[in-house]
């Protein structure tokens, strides 16, 4: 009985002391990596950028441990733009640990500068261990900012940067700083990882960005998107439209993989040199140049939402679904809420029938020419789309088959993407989808009557234009007068009328709201109109005070100048003429009283 109470006694403290073999053993990680991305970034135009990507793997507990509360290394970066080194930021990694923890590396991302470190030693060209004493270590490191790939994409643009710092502002991917660590006791240990900016800016998942900036927040369908605004971009868009085009797009998508939050920076594009149009990153970053607009086919900012959307892992035979999908996502999209016309969108997926895209095998990435993926791929896309909407009556399409592949658990074969097809439609579908992406079969473009019949007809799309008659015209009290919409000038008290006719060049019957502004003043006319029907509607407003204005009626814009109008004369006495001088009778007046005064001042 008192061997067992000495045993027990002894069991106690070593407990207390942590050194249980087999019970408490401190973790280790088995590997660490740093890299400026936890996984390969899809760039949106092209081949994913594998620029100073890595690894990122932290320890665990050893099996079997003692039950304990979880426990969390908090490790923050915290990013800022270098003085006097534009194209370089600093960022400063510091860590706060949990008692139990003994040890602890930080793999820092390749390729970056070490500075300072503050209670961390270097153990080789990346590797930076706690000395165990300091509380809070830090080490300090620089990297560049720009990171550059070649691009030829069909919206690639001339240069070749993804990320870049200027004199006011910066674009950068956020390093990855990867760890290691033992600790003891029991429980789980996690690593927390936060990234700051000293200074102005704004951060995401992967991407942040330095300088200041205006940020717009927009919610629906259970998505909060945020839109960085640069002090130096300017929109081609306004923040309104590009919400409702990113509304309109994450309520019709309907494919799992919705992300919380959307981070979005409107990137300035003027003396840029970017590689491409817009880049995805992680799970839900993105940044799209602020040149880019929403009612064109390309539409960057659903292309590169839809690729926030994406959650599978592809194979060589399916990579090619990723552009693909975006591209065809984003102009069809686009097609539905009206930005477009049918034959802008039958145009642009049409490409994919021309050479020589259309002689690559979608399901080999080695065959592809002239990036096949975004030309041949969306129209093949859209192909497969069609077949399953004519094959289930519409009750399905081809986002049963996107949610299909976001739930499927491991790659993606080409084998199993036809699998999907043939769950979502028919046998007959799936074999005409596994023709399209697995040999050069390439399918034609359809018409507005067969899309008709699949998709529906094309909505309602309205032009708003200055009516062929009379567009602009000015009133006064000197009558009316025509004026030219590229100079138009006119005096103070004027009336300007401006004539606008607003066709509906969809295929369904519709609603539609016509603007008007001057100034602070504005006004809305409404109407309804079916296919191919037109309307009239004139708007006036009197302009009392010189100066230049700028009229805004439907999206035209008109530059207008007031100029002050002429002094009026002062009341004076009807003239009367004298033959041959044409005096005035004042004049006359005055000299006739000259005279008579004279005479009068003679007879005294």
């Amino acid at each position: 009985m008192r061997r067992h109470v000495v045993g027990a006694i002894v069991l106690l403290l070593l407990v207390c002391a942590g050194v249980v073999v087999g019970l408490a053993a401190g973790s280790t990680a088995d590997s660490a990596g740093g890299g400026f991305a936890d996984q390969a970034t899809t760039v949106g135009f092209g081949e994913p950028a594998t620029v100073g990507l890595g690894e990122s793997t932290v320890g665990h507990a050893a099996e079997p441990t003692l039950v304990g509360s979880s426990q969390q290394i908090e490790m923050t970066t915290t990013l800022d733009r270098t003085p006097d080194r534009t194209g370089e930021i600093t960022a400063t990694v510091s860590v706060v640990f949990p008692d139990s923890v003994t040890e602890f590396t930080a793999r820092l991302p390749e390729g970056v500068r070490v500075t300072e470190t503050d209670g961390f030693s270097e153990v080789d060209e990346t590797d930076y261990e706690w000395d165990g004493r300091t509380d809070d270590p830090q080490v300090t490191f620089r990297f560049d900012a720009d990171e550059r790939v070649d691009q030829d994409g069909p919206l690639a643009e001339d240069g070749e940067l993804l990320f870049t710092e200027t004199d006011e502002w910066a674009i950068v991917r956020i390093p990855s700083t990867g760890a290691s660590w033992r600790y003891t006791g029991g429980g789980e240990m996690s690593l927390d990882r936060s990234t700051e900016i000293d200074g102005p800016g704004v951060v995401g998942e992967r991407m942040a960005f330095l300088g200041e900036h205006e940020e717009k927040t927009h919610t629906a369908h259970d998505q909060r998107f945020r839109l960085i605004i640069p002090d130096e971009a300017r929109l081609a868009e306004s923040p309104e439209r590009i919400f409702e085009s990113l509304d309109h797009a994450s309520d019709e998508l309907r494919v799992g993989e919705r992300d919380d939050e959307v981070f979005m920076i409107a990137a300035p594009t003027d003396g840029v040199e970017w590689a491409v149009s817009g880049l995805q990153g992680g799970s839900s970053d993105m940044w799209v140049g602020d040149i880019e607009r929403v009612d064109t086919p390309t539409n960057v900012w659903v292309h590169e939402y839809v690729h926030t959307r994406q959650g599978y892992e592809t194979t060589d035979e399916t990579e090619w679904f990723t552009e693909a999908s975006a591209t065809y996502y984003a102009a069809l999209l686009t097609l539905q809420e009206g930005h477009i016309s049918f034959d802008e969108f039958q145009r642009y997926l049409a490409d994919g029938e021309n050479e020589p895209q259309s002689s690559a095998v979608l399901s080999d990435p080695g065959s592809w020419e002239n990036n096949a993926d975004y030309r041949k791929g969306p129209l093949v896309a859209g192909e497969i789309d069609r077949q399953i909407r004519l094959a289930t009556d519409s009750q399905s399409s081809f986002a049963a088959v996107f949610r299909s592949l976001n739930s499927h658990d491991g790659e993606l074969s080409a084998a199993e993407f036809e699998r999907y097809v043939a769950a979502a439609a028919t046998d007959e579908v799936a074999d005409q989808a596994n023709t399209y992406t697995t040999t050069d079969s390439t399918p034609t473009m359809w018409d507005s009557d067969q899309h008709a019949s699949a998709f529906g007809q094309a909505p309602a799309r309205f032009t708003f234009e200055l009516a062929a008659t009379d567009p602009l015209t000015a009133s006064g009290p000197d009558g009316s007068t025509t004026l030219s919409a590229s100079n138009a000038t006119i005096t103070a008290g004027q009336t300007v009328t401006v004539n606008m006719t607003v066709t509906n060049i969809g295929g369904t019957v519709g609603s539609y709201e016509l603007p008007f502004a001057v100034g602070n003043h504005s006004t809305t006319e409404s109407g309804r109109l079916g296919p191919d029907e037109a309307a009239n509607h004139e708007f006036s407003h009197t302009f009392d005070e010189p100066g230049t204005y700028s009229i805004d009626a439907g999206g035209e814009r008109i530059d207008l100048t007031v100029e002050p109008r002429e002094a009026a004369s002062a009341d004076v006495p009807v003239d009367v003429e004298v033959p041959g001088f044409g005096i005035p009778s004042v004049v006359v007046a005055v000299a006739l009283s000259v005279m008579l005064l004279a005479r009068r001042a003679s007879r005294r």
